[in-house]
């Protein structure tokens, strides 16, 4: 069991490594693999932590060609779904 001065040292220290942010680290090429994985409402969202991750989000086309395709592939099938039933 740890005491309260070890609780307290490891959370200060603890602290400032959650602080970093993962982009800020990364390379852009790596960053920009990492956000292609979000989905449309989840890169808005990035996109508003900050004025990196917001430059990320808008800095690739093939990523949200990727989203709009996606998109309108769901919608597609949807309303041909929908239009053969």
């Amino acid at each position: 069991m740890c005491c309260f001065s070890q609780l307290s040292l490891l959370t200060g220290q603890l602290g400032q490594l959650i602080r970093i942010d993962p982009f800020g680290v990364l390379p852009c090429v790596l960053s920009l693999k990492v956000i292609a994985h979000l989905d449309a409402t989840s890169l808005c969202r990035a996109a508003q932590v900050s004025k990196r991750w917001k430059a990320l989000a808008d800095d690739g086309d093939e990523l949200w060609r990727g989203i709009h395709e996606q998109y309108i592939g769901q919608n597609a099938s949807s309303v041909a779904g929908i239009a053969y039933s």
